[in-house]
């Protein structure tokens, strides 16, 4: 039954994101195609990007090769102002873009985020967990927060891949009163490696980063910051139920062009994108990842953007009076 939901979903909002066949035609790839990723490998950018660019290139949703340029730093500015510095204009360049992209410049003035890419469509939206190693002394987020309460703020560590995981941390410490002290990394993955060798005392983020390690048994995930459990890891208590009223916040993932690319290139990549979206493969992978599909494209996707920035800028304030 919840297969047939999220196939549902997917084909809903793939029919909403439609874009002109027309323009689709006028335009196609005469050269390979790069894929931007602002963030280190293994992480949850890498690996949708990754889903994507092998989709597009064994199921022919594109004439040519696609391939992954891993470019991270600084909150995914470093990559995005090596697009603007190298590729404005390129209609062969596709940039993945999350929240950091938008928290970022809200931090640091002057820094390089989306608003200096072109937006294309959003695929999908992932929900955050709070993870320990196995050997951990707290096996739930409450028996965490006994734990942090005795010891001295900022004494228990957290892996963050960013902006958008440090805003996940920040709202479990305001929701708490506790304070950790935030080890920033270059990607999900790396979080994971330093939580496994045990260099940091906690990790936040997606499922599909850690789900392999959870699976295994060798990280414990303390709580998920979703109203509802995970379906598919239902013995994980929300942050809710263990009475942490945590604020809504999601990871969405999605893509980008350089600015001024052909319109026509935009409209190509737009319906790539919602193609890809249809296949069994980014189905089966959102499923099995615990994501959720949510198709935005062109100017809806722009409006989501104006959205979250306004969001994230109250969230940040907000959070910053409590700390």
């Amino acid at each position: 039954m919840r297969r047939r939901n999220i196939l549902a979903l997917v084909a809903a909002a793939c029919a909403l994101a439609f874009t002109n066949p027309a323009a689709h035609a006028q335009w196609k790839p005469t050269r390979d195609v790069e894929i931007i990723v602002p963030f280190g490998v293994g992480g949850g950018a890498d690996l949708t990007a990754r889903t994507v660019a092998r989709i597009m290139s064994e199921e022919k949703v594109v004439p040519v090769a696609v391939t992954i340029n891993n470019r991270p730093g600084g909150g995914t500015s470093v990559g995005i102002a090596a697009v603007v510095a190298t590729r404005r204009g390129d209609p062969h360049t596709l940039v993945l873009i999350n929240p950091q992209s938008v928290i970022t410049p809200i931090k640091i003035p002057n820094s390089r985020g989306w608003r200096d890419l072109a937006p294309v469509a959003n695929v999908m939206l992932d929900d955050y967990l709070l993870m320990a190693h196995r050997d951990a002394p707290y096996r739930n987020a409450a028996e965490l927060l006994a734990a942090a309460r005795a010891k001295p703020p900022g004494t228990l560590t957290v892996g963050s891949a960013g902006p958008a995981d440090d805003m996940a941390i920040s709202v479990f410490e305001a929701a708490t009163g506790v304070r950790f002290k935030i080890v920033r990394f270059d990607g999900g993955g790396q979080v994971q490696n330093m939580l496994l060798g045990r260099h940091v005392d906690l990790g936040a983020g997606n499922p599909l980063e850690f789900l392999g390690q959870i699976q295994a048994g060798t990280v414990r995930p303390l709580g998920v910051f979703r109203p509802t459990r995970f379906a598919l890891m239902s013995n994980v208590p929300t942050m809710k139920e263990q009475d942490i009223d945590t604020a809504p916040f999601q990871m969405w993932r999605g893509f980008a062009m350089p600015k001024d690319a052909p319109a026509e290139a935009q409209a190509y990549w737009q319906d790539v994108l919602r193609r890809v979206m249809a296949t069994k493969t980014m189905q089966q992978y959102i499923e099995s990842n615990m994501a959720t599909p949510h198709v935005l494209v062109g100017g809806e996707f722009g409006a989501f953007l104006e959205q979250q920035e306004s969001l994230y800028k109250n969230m940040l304030a907000r959070l910053n009076e409590a700390r």
